[in-house]
């Protein structure tokens, strides 16, 4: 990740120390996410603002060691997502470099796109995600801020701005950066403990804290589709929950998700058991940002489209009438068997930063069926404010319904034969159809021919 602005002295060094400051407070090392800078117009070599030197110390940041860079080609040709100080520099930054399209916000962009979306993806795709969802809103480029006539003053309210997005941004990587490369310790044993199967990898959580008995309950109520009594763990994750800032902090150093209340461990849980699932899968599934249901037979539709776009609604309201089978990664294998993941369905319910997370028994979502279950239908499905009340249905040439799809597969890049992989797959359940819909429940009366024209 880069952060840009115009010189590198002010701004982007500010932002680089304060976001390395929050994630290696999280014990997100460079190995699992690198944090760099640079400048559009910078003079290499130059030592940051002392008035950055100020934002960044008074926030607990190291300032020690910096020194600008300007921005190379190198440079970005080696990054996954630009997050850049203005409005203006960020367009000068595509209009320089045209491949950073959709991929450079500010970092007042990704702070407010990130709120209430609860994105189960690795953190390479987020910036498709985020594009996505600036193209649909009113995103302003940067916060209410003093006139620059009072310098100093700007300088602090910025650094404020910056070091409390940071800390909201941490959390987000921190539940979906890479994996480290160490070995997955014992899953532990206790009441604060309990095994997840997520597609097929067994997850350990671990709950520790003054709240980790309450998180572990309601953890198990909203995971209870996909507990594992007992067996090896393939990944770990800890959870901690306290009201004690300094043991979180502590527990943070260490690499544990700690939180200061159980919903919103919950929040950071959900995600963090997908990614750590995907990445242990990779090249052997074809896994989908997909909602999944289920026919008594074991036959699956799946419900494709992008992250925060209405997959949970059609699994939340269909699934009161075919088996749910997952509402965001649908996991496949090349023999079509579709690996269940009835994981809680993370619900909205209010603005905030956060979502909640119901497990499928407490919205009596119907459980798959014993046995195999076979994918047998994809449709590329987006939601309409003005569709007709009929659902739209058409059917889409291979090569151009591969493009739509490709885009919704987690690491295609790592499957064997890629895009030849992904076809194979589609040829095999007869194509793909694309359904423009107004509401989830428009789609119910489509499901018996999307079961029926399957092969």
């Amino acid at each position: 990740m880069l952060i840009v602005d115009a010189t590198n002295t002010g701004r982007s060094a500010a932002g680089e120390r304060l976001l390395r400051k929050h994630l290696w407070a999280r014990g997100v090392g460079r190995d699992r996410i690198r944090i760099t800078s640079a400048g559009l117009n910078a003079d290499d070599g130059v030592a940051m603002q002392d008035l950055a030197r100020e934002v960044i110390q008074a926030h607990g940041g190291s300032a020690q060691g910096f020194a600008a860079r300007s921005l190379s080609e190198a440079m970005v040709e080696a990054t996954d997502l630009f997050v850049v100080g203005t409005g203006y520099e960020r367009d000068e930054l595509v209009r320089r470099h045209p491949r950073t399209l959709g991929r450079s916000f500010t970092m007042s962009e990704v702070a407010r796109l990130y709120e209430g979306l609860g994105l189960a993806s690795p953190l390479h795709e987020h910036p498709t995600v985020l594009e996505r969802l600036r193209t649909g809103r009113d995103v302003p480029t940067d916060w209410d801020l003093p006139p620059w006539e009072s310098l100093e003053e700007r300088a602090h309210a910025v650094g404020a701005r910056i070091n409390e997005a940071a800390d909201r941004i941490a959390d987000i990587w921190a539940a979906t950066a890479p994996t480290s490369s160490a070995p997955v310790a014992p899953p532990g044993g206790g009441e604060g403990a309990f095994l997840v199967d997520a597609f097929g990898v067994t997850v350990a959580v671990h709950c520790e804290g003054a709240g980790g008995d309450a998180l572990s309950d309601a953890g198990r109520r909203a995971w209870s589709r996909c507990l594992v009594e007992r067996g090896d763990a393939d990944v770990r994750v800890d959870v901690m929950v306290g009201p004690d800032p300094e043991v979180l902090t502590a527990a943070r150093a260490r690499g544990v998700l700690a939180y200061p209340d159980v919903d919103r461990a919950l929040h950071h849980l959900s995600p963090a058991i997908t990614v750590r699932a995907i990445e242990q899968r990779v090249g052997s599934l074809v896994m989908l940002h997909a909602a999944g249901l289920a026919s008594p037979t074991g036959d699956v539709v799946g419900f494709v489209a992008p992250s925060g776009t209405g997959k949970t609604t059609i699994a939340r309201t269909l699934g009161a009438h075919y088996a749910y089978v997952t509402d965001e990664t649908l996991a496949v294998d090349v023999g079509r068997t579709v690996l269940p993941y009835p994981k809680p369905l993370s619900v909205l319910e209010s603005a905030g930063p956060m979502k909640d997370q119901w497990g499928p028994e407490s919205l009596d979502l119907l459980p798959p069926p014993p046995g195999r279950l076979r994918l047998a239908r994809l449709a590329l499905v987006e939601r309409v404010q003005d569709a007709p009340s009929l659902p739209v249905v058409e059917e889409l040439p291979l090569l151009h319904g591969l493009a739509f799809l490709a885009e919704q597969v987690s690491y295609l890049s790592r499957l064997p034969l890629q895009l030849h992989t992904l076809a194979d797959l589609v040829e095999s359940i007869g194509g793909l159809v694309r359904i423009r819909y107004r509401e989830a429940r428009d789609l119910l009366p489509l499901m018996p021919s999307l079961f029926e024209g399957a092969r």
